[in-house]
């Protein structure tokens, strides 16, 4: 465990020296929510789809733009470019696992990129007017499972990139895969069109998979749109699919790993 936290540690405070990054990453997020918000706003004409209103749509897109690197599915450079080119060979050798040394680094990656972000867009949501801007948390205790479910939903964020590894051995081709997993996360989880405003045969499907818990279910928490005692089920059941796919992806990349041929070894 101290070497995986060694690993988060360290890909941590690489990923603080990229500031220049993280400020064009929070002028696109803000110019993207402003655009959803207008967008949304147009397509809302009678204030209210579904029971969830523009406030809280403009709350939901806010918090949606602030944590979009913790919900993001994508893999990390230095790990497409082991597994293409072969250097992963040097990592079996090594007396850790792969798959929880993997995880480590796109989970500190993924926190320390979060953590440059989204303060001053939460801010400057939160002072814009009240049709357009971020609303506060609809009670203490929504607030306190907001962050409790976006902890877990993060953990499954990571799981679920995990998989796109595993596509990545047996493909060879990152973009290929990274773009299929993140692409078929995004659409299904609320990040291109907020899960509330889907009509409702799909809602029906989309509650049943996993990628809804990433960041829908904590947003949709704060603002109110999932009660408490519901909130609680939700959260065990996130729990569980992280569980899921954290043996899956171990038990895929494990089985693919044995079976990988590095070029000249």
């Amino acid at each position: 465990m101290r070497s995986y936290l060694g690993i988060f540690k360290m890909q941590f405070k690489s990923e603080l020296q990229y500031r220049a990054k993280a400020w064009s990453g929070i002028a696109t997020q803000f110019f993207w929510g402003i655009l959803l918000i207008s967008l949304y706003t147009a397509f809302m004409a009678n204030d209210q789809v579904n029971g969830f209103s523009i406030s809280q749509m403009a709350s939901y897109i806010w918090l949606g733009q602030a944590f979009f690197v913790m919900r993001y599915i994508y893999l990390l450079p230095s790990t497409s470019e082991e597994i293409v080119s072969g250097n992963v060979g040097y990592k079996f050798v090594r007396p850790i696992n792969l798959y929880n040394q993997w995880f480590s680094e796109h989970l500190g990656q993924k926190v320390s990129a979060t953590l440059l972000r989204f303060p001053l867009i939460i801010i400057i949501s939160l002072l814009l007017p009240s049709t357009i801007g971020l609303s506060l948390p609809v009670s203490i205790t929504a607030f306190l499972l907001f962050i409790l479910s976006l902890i877990v939903g993060t953990l499954l964020s990571v799981a679920i990139s995990m998989l796109a590894v595993y596509l990545v051995f047996k493909t060879l081709s990152d973009r290929g895969a990274v773009t299929l997993v993140s692409t078929i996360s995004g659409l299904l989880g609320g990040t291109y069109i907020p899960i509330p405003l889907m009509p409702d045969f799909i809602q029906d499907i989309v509650n049943y998979l996993p990628f809804r818990y990433i960041s829908d279910l904590p947003i949709r928490i704060y603002i109110g749109n999932v009660g408490i005692s519901d909130a609680l089920v939700h959260i065990g059941i996130c729990i569980a699919w992280l569980v899921a796919i954290v043996i899956l992806g171990k038990i895929l990349i494990k089985a693919t790993a044995k079976k990988a041929v590095i070029q000249g070894g």
